[in-house]
């Protein structure tokens, strides 16, 4: 069990998720807020960062798809949905997990996030 403490963990969508909801957050009142849900312009950067935008995925596509949902920031449930809906544009073979895995933490940082 050492062993496995000492290997460098891999993130998930999960942990990915919650490091893209904290990404260049406006600082507000409220110290060390934590946000559970992203904003239109942090999923614009995690598919930035995926290399999926701006082909095959637009800002014009991701912005009509995020609005479609009527709220200023989606949860895990309803942002899930919404990559099920890029995955209806033509010319996307494959929006899936897997590459927004592969995107990693923003601008390339290594930090890992522990989601409780």
């Amino acid at each position: 069990m050492a062993d496995d403490e000492d290997k460098p963990k891999r993130h998930t969508l999960d942990t990915l998720f919650h490091v893209y909801c904290n990404h260049k957050v406006i600082p507000t009142e409220l110290d060390n807020e934590v946000f559970n849900s992203i904003l239109l312009s942090q999923l614009d950067a995690w598919l930035e960062q995926a290399k999926l935008m701006p082909i095959p995925i637009t800002r014009v596509q991701t912005g009509l798809i995020y609005m479609r949902y009527k709220k200023w920031r989606l949860n895990m449930k309803i942002f899930l949905r919404c990559c099920n809906n890029f995955a209806a544009i033509p010319n996307l073979t494959m929006m899936n997990s897997r590459k927004l895995i592969a995107a990693g933490p923003p601008t390339g940082g290594t930090d890992i996030v522990v989601v409780k």
